[in-house]
């Protein structure tokens, strides 16, 4: 009876604080709709009111607002009303710099919302925020990667195009930051919100925890380079759910740099990305559907479930860079789509990838262990690539429920036949030339499989070979599996295992002829 009473009140209490949390319309602080006018300050003068009064509400009215940046404070609701429209200034001048050192060296920009050491933030409504990144683009102008770059691929010199922009990505000068930067922070909730056109990543959370981003949408214009969706850093306790992402880059991500101000209040102490939920998403992705990795810090226990990932250009991905170890990811119930896009941007096609390699000389690449994937039904261009640089670097991977499906597309021959390992530290192991298996792995210790289906639907290149392609190995367990070659010739295997020890093949389903198979 005690404990009931007691919830009554914490709710009586909570319902309470809400209801004498005052509001702070912006237009009542000078801010005015309209395409001639800069709301940059009246609409910090708002939400700075709002904070040092101990917290509320800043509200959004419906109306177009121009502005710059806006800094977060702690205990503040940015609501955005319906009709409501935050935009972003086409003056580079109306954003504020980044501290040196802060993400990046050199001169960069912040975005229109930035917080840092901040509690209690929160960013709701019905509203859009537009970054209009577009207009800080070179119209019809392509960013394209430099000759080192594809000295190495199948196609060599004529691995680009010149003439025409293809899918992009589109060159630029100078640009403002992510839409809404958020670091060191806790007890974050992002809901209901649409981001578009944003002129670099779309939503970066470092160092924070106790993090709740929900029902909300990213467009951004697939030709913007860098233009992520949802970029989680060295923060804790997060949960991404019920959202839609259409990224010029990687769009759901999971990474372990080291985010804000060396000294700070709030936050992840640990500094480790752990503890991530994303469930529920559709995505779109120029670069990868999912990335785990890049960074200094440890990434561990982190689920993705009920993920769509439609015409990108990687599905899933994994790269230990760094000194980052990676281990204990979980991905189930995942559609994937993917396929070959141009010369700009990094990946083959590839539905699943996962890389250990230096991106430095004298660098060295974490370790990748204990990741499942489970009922993953995909359809691509190219195949599954696992590539771990030294023994050990990738190890305990399991998959149960495979359905693959390679296809050629609008640019197999131009930029096929390839794989890339970017960023890593040597042009000939950053995009090189290499026949295409279904799937293949490299420098693998332990590898469970379990009922996994890989076909080939009108193959035609000679660069599609085997089904399933394993080299310098230990410990492979395949059970249950349906896997052919990409064509029935003599130099062709199945499943072609090479350079390694301790293997067992079990239950071959095959409905035709039985699997060809080349062991060590």
């Amino acid at each position: 009876m005690n404990q009931r009473l007691n919830s009554i009140l914490i709710l009586f209490i909570f319902f309470s604080a809400l209801s004498k949390a005052q509001n702070y319309n912006i237009k009542d602080f000078g801010a005015l709709a309209g395409a001639n006018v800069i709301n940059t300050v009246a609409i910090n003068k708002a939400i700075l009111k709002c904070s040092n009064d101990g917290g509320g509400r800043v509200i959004i009215p419906a109306g177009e607002f121009i502005t710059g940046t806006l800094h977060l404070k702690s205990n503040v609701n940015l609501h955005l009303e319906r009709g409501a429209k935050l935009t972003g200034s086409l003056n580079i001048k109306d954003y504020d710099l980044m501290p040196e050192g802060y993400y990046y060296s050199g001169k960069n920009y912040m975005g229109i919302l930035f917080g840092n050491d901040i509690k209690n933030i929160s960013i709701t409504g019905n509203g859009i925020i537009d970054g209009r990144g577009t207009s800080f683009m070179i119209p019809d102008t392509r960013f394209s990667p430099s000759v080192e770059e594809r000295q190495f691929t199948r196609q060599k010199e004529n691995y680009r195009d010149n003439k025409s922009l293809e899918d992009g990505p589109l060159k630029f000068h100078e640009r403002p930051g992510h839409i809404l930067t958020i670091s060191n922070a806790e007890n974050v909730s992002i809901k209901g919100i649409e981001f578009i056109d944003s002129p670099k990543w779309t939503i970066r959370l470092g160092g924070s925890e106790h993090v709740k981003i929900s029902d909300i949408t990213i467009k951004n214009n697939l030709l913007v380079p860098n233009s992520d969706g949802i970029h989680i850093t060295s923060s804790s306790y997060v949960n991404v759910s019920n959202s839609t992402v259409i990224a010029g880059d990687d769009a759901l991500i999971v990474t372990g740099f080291i985010s804000g101000n060396e000294t700070y209040t709030f936050g992840n102490d640990s500094k480790e990305a752990k503890n991530i939920v994303f469930d529920n998403c559709v995505v779109s992705s120029k670069s990868a559907g999912i990335r785990v990795g890049y960074g200094e810090k440890p990434i561990k226990n982190v689920i993705f479930s009920n993920i769509i990932i439609d015409d990108s250009n990687r599905g899933i991905g994994l790269f230990s860079r760094d000194n980052s170890d990676i281990s204990d990811i979980y991905f189930s119930n995942i559609l994937i789509d993917t396929r070959l896009h141009s010369d700009g941007w990094w990946g083959r096609s590839e539905p699943i990838h996962i890389s250990a390699i230096p991106s430095s000389k004298n660098g060295n690449s974490g370790n990748i262990k204990n990741i499942v994937f489970k009922n993953i039904n995909a359809k691509s261009e190219s195949g599954i690539l696992i590539y771990g640089y030294g023994e050990g670097k990738i190890e305990n991977i399991k998959i149960d429920g495979l359905t693959l499906k390679i296809l050629e597309g609008k640019y197999t021959s131009k930029y096929g036949g390839n794989f890339d390992l970017r960023p890593a530290y040597s042009n000939n192991k950053s995009i090189f030339k290499n026949d295409i298996p279904a799937f293949y792995a490299k420098g693998l210790k332990g590898l469970r499989i379990n009922d996994i289906t890989l076909t080939w639907e009108d193959a035609k290149s000679n660069f599609f070979t085997n089904g399933i392609e394993i080299e310098n190995f230990k410990n492979i367990l395949i059970t249950n599996y349906n896997i052919s070659a990409a064509f029935k010739k003599k130099s062709l295997y199945d499943i072609k295992l090479s350079k390694g020890e301790n293997y067992k093949l079990i239950n071959d389903l095959s409905l035709s002829d039985k699997t060809k198979i080349l062991y060590p």
